[in-house]
């Protein structure tokens, strides 16, 4: 009888252990076929959406393209302005404001901003509407694909200094700046109703471009507004983001 007991005993543990070594590989079956679907779902998204670039920009000996490509294919942009908050006032204080310049198929040159009277910026322009804008050609990916630095000369960096003026409501220019801006962010849509928003332009003065070796060139603001631009690259980029998107 003690004899069967013990066999008992081994044939209990041996039956364990085989539950426990099957159970241990079903388990890292399971886990590889759901790392090998994650991979492969990842490899899919990162197929279809490889492709997804802007065009190239232009070459960079041409200034009035290259200054016009990279205002219309920057999203957002650093908005320069003289400060009124009490323990800066007078100094520079620059934020982040989403930006266009006119429609994805219609590039004007001139940024629009939507903007309230709570927010810093509109607060310093109230008082003093000189403002720098930057953009730079890192927003397109362009310059980290090309393994430059964003400080780089060759990547470029367009800085347009002017005055802010607040579009008067229901005329032409006011109608198309907000449409431009609704379609490039159509967040603002649904941005709280109470904040007054109303769309601001810069009236440009003086265009300064880092584009290059062979430090600041300066673009003529009559040569860069008058320039037979587009922008057609940013509304074929748009229309594949769309098409390619996964959901």
């Amino acid at each position: 009888m003690y004899i069967d007991i013990k066999m008992k005993w081994a044939i209990l543990i041996l039956s364990l252990c085989f539950l426990n070594i099957y159970a241990d590989g079903k388990w890292r079956k399971d886990y590889h076929d759901r790392r090998s679907h994650n991979d492969a779902a990842n490899e899919i998204k990162t197929t279809s959406t490889s492709h997804k670039q802007r065009a190239d920009p232009p070459d960079h000996t041409k200034l009035v393209a290259m200054a016009r490509y990279v205002l219309h294919n920057a999203d957002w942009a650093s908005l320069a302005t003289i400060s009124v908050l009490p323990a800066i006032e007078g100094f520079p204080f620059s934020n982040v404001k989403s930006v266009v310049d006119g429609s994805l198929a219609n590039s004007t040159g001139v940024p629009y901003f939507y903007m309230s009277p709570l927010d810093f910026s509109a607060r310093d322009l109230s008082k003093n509407n000189r403002a720098t804008v930057l953009v730079s050609l890192e927003e397109t990916r362009y310059c980290e694909q090309q393994k430059y630095d964003p400080e780089d000369p060759r990547c470029t960096r367009l800085m347009l200094s002017g005055k802010m003026k607040k579009l008067k409501e229901n005329t032409p220019e006011f109608t198309f700046a907000k449409a431009a801006l609704f379609e490039r962010h159509p967040a603002m849509a649904h941005w709280p109703t109470d904040h007054d928003w109303f769309i601001g332009k810069l009236k440009i003065v003086q265009i300064a471009m880092v584009d290059w070796f062979g430090g600041a060139k300066y673009v003529p603001v009559r040569d860069y507004l008058a320039y037979n631009y587009t922008g057609t690259e940013m509304l074929d980029y748009h229309n594949q983001l769309q098409k390619h998107t996964i959901i």
